[in-house]
């Protein structure tokens, strides 16, 4: 399947386009020596240009805003975190405990970790942070970034493992309780809650790891409504496989693409959920124009037929965001979800709805391909976000697991709720000091730029008082936005999806 390619692609442990870039040393996702001093800055022009001056020094190929807006991106997760921490701690404050998904460089833990322990020792002296990380690189910078330098190592530690599969957080989860056994009492102590996974809410965070889970692709005649799913073989296949059709060969015929009825249980749901939103119901009135409503949808085909378009339609659907939402809610029954990425990319050569941007990026220089068939392990692949579908996925994941959540002694009754805010709000929302990332002239690239970037809320319980306190969803976020390695704005800001 499509999905497995680009996983390969990506996350092969030697040759794939992570493990490559990191294992050579050059630089994924740059960091920062210090943070930027926004203040000292006359107004946008000169936030872009130290931006940039950035990628020059680092040579990096993305910088992610957790990167450029620290620590307060960082603060304003952690916030959001202590309101719901807080929500839960009717009686007694349980113990808190985060685990990070693709912890890239450690910047957002420190962050988080920093802030709790100066401005909140009370949630600090209880937390425990996990980054879930598979390169063994940013595994490492990880550590020494937060524990070491942070002085946080006995809140602290990264765990080894793709945070897509559920038996690795079995055996993840297994290899803590063996290592803090031989620990000693005192590391039992310290640690003691933290064992308890299925007993305790839990808070998890995917800091732009969404856009680099793989996807699937699936196309329909405009005659039919038979979707069909897209496999991907080696070109010398193509003789022994004549009954095969084959769409749109890779160039230069290294690989090329087959289709058959879709029947992969994966697909089949994403395509339910995507259908049922396409219907005109809740999730589509609340889309900003990036998925499109019911009607859209229709009309878009009409269209088609009429200026006599032989592609049919194509679509790409988030199946690698769904098995990772199965996991969590199998590994970690009862937690929120607090994901943020970006809900559209400009300029997108690769056919069909939502389809990704492939690109290469050496110092700053992006290169744009037109397919996503390229020699594993040559290019970044990534997708927007459709958020609305997200909450409905989510949503789903919950009610398929719901057995699991129910079985576990997690706070509040089972749910399922999730909700979508653009990245302004919620910082506004929740970062405790927005005007510190303000320019002279007012300019605020916190709340002003990055605006194709969305927040995704999920809980799989309820509790009172909603999930983004005092504020509910907005659905909404501007369309507009680059993504080119060399400007801030909608910069991929992948952090290899460490644990994706």
């Amino acid at each position: 399947l499509v999905r497995e390619f680009i996983q390969d692609s990506l996350y092969h442990p030697t040759e794939g386009y992570f493990s490559k870039q990191t294992a050579t040393g050059a630089a994924v996702v740059g960091s920062l020596a210090a943070p930027l001093d926004f203040r000292r800055l006359a107004g946008q022009m000169q936030y872009l240009q130290a931006v940039q001056e950035q990628y020059r020094q680092l040579q990096a190929s993305w910088l992610t805003p957790v990167e450029i807006f620290q620590p307060h991106y960082g603060r304003a997760v952690a916030a959001c975190i202590l309101h719901r921490w807080r929500q839960l701690a009717a009686a007694a404050p349980p113990p808190l405990l985060i685990y990070e998904i693709g912890g890239g460089t450690g910047t957002l833990a420190r962050n988080i970790l920093d802030w709790l322990r100066e401005a909140h020792p009370e949630a600090y002296h209880t937390a425990q942070y996990r980054c879930i990380e598979i390169s063994p690189v940013l595994a490492e910078l990880q550590r020494q970034k937060v524990a070491a330098e942070g002085g946080h190592a006995t809140r602290f530690a990264v765990r080894r493992h793709d945070a897509a599969d559920a038996a690795a957080w079995a055996a993840a989860d297994a290899d803590e309780r063996r290592q803090q056994q031989e620990g000693g009492q005192h590391q039992q102590e310290e640690d003691k809650h933290h064992h308890r996974h299925h007993h305790h809410h839990c808070f998890i965070i995917a800091c732009e790891v969404l856009d680099n889970l793989p996807h699937d692709r699936v196309r329909r005649d405009m005659s039919s409504a038979q979707w069909q799913q897209t496999l991907v073989a080696q070109a010398d296949l193509r003789e022994a496989l004549p009954a095969w059709r084959r769409h749109h060969p890779a160039t230069g015929g290294d690989c090329f693409e087959l289709l058959q009825a879709a029947a992969d249980p994966l697909i089949l749901r994403c395509l339910a959920a995507m259908e049922e939103r396409s219907g005109g119901g809740s999730e589509g009135a609340g889309a900003t124009g990036r998925g499109g409503s019911g009607l859209a949808l229709a009309a878009a085909r009409a269209w088609r037929r009429l200026v006599g378009e032989g592609t049919g339609e194509m679509r790409w659907l988030p199946t690698g965001c769904l098995q990772l939402l199965d996991t969590l809610h199998q590994a970690r029954p009862s937690h929120t979800l607090i994901a943020a990425d970006f809900d559209c990319l400009p300029e997108v050569s690769v056919a069909g709805a939502n389809a990704p941007l492939v690109a290469t990026t050496v110092g700053g220089t992006t290169v744009d391909h037109g397919s996503y068939l390229v020699p594993r392990g040559t290019a970044d692949i990534f997708f927007p976000t459709d958020f609305p579908l997200l909450c409905m996925l989510y949503r789903q994941a919950a009610a398929v697991h719901r057995h699991t959540r129910t079985e576990a002694a997690g706070a509040g009754a089972p749910g399922g709720a999730a909700a979508h805010m653009c990245t302004a709000d919620f910082m506004a929302l929740y970062c405790p000091d927005p005007g510190a990332t303000a320019t002279r002239d007012g300019y605020n690239p916190l709340l002003q730029d990055y605006s194709n970037t969305a927040f995704f809320l999920g809980s799989s319980c309820s509790v009172d008082g909603g999930l983004v306190g005092s504020s509910s969803s907005s659905g909404t976020s501007s369309s507009s936005g680059e993504s080119s390695g060399g400007s801030s704005s909608g910069t991929n800001g992948s952090s290899s999806a460490g644990g994706a």
